[in-house]
């Protein structure tokens, strides 16, 4: 059985941000309660999950690592 979840998805942006909800994750969805494999009502795009590798999965968490050391100094 696959996983899903935020980390794996394509919109994480590995900051706690995301593409498909940029006012903020909800929390079934961080939990993993719900998974968000359709669209929801209050959605204001039509992003759902699209599950990437895990080698773009590192180099995706390693930008966002130098993003946020860069804006830290």
């Amino acid at each position: 059985m696959n996983k899903i979840g935020c980390p794996i998805c394509k919109y994480y942006e590995f900051d706690g941000n995301c593409t498909a909800f940029p006012d903020g994750i909800p929390m079934m969805f961080l939990s993993g309660e719900k998974h968000h494999t359709e669209r929801m009502k209050f959605q204001e795009n039509d992003l759902v999950f699209e599950w990437i590798s895990p080698e773009e999965q590192g180099k995706r968490r390693a930008e966002a690592i130098a993003r946020h050391k860069q804006i830290a100094v």
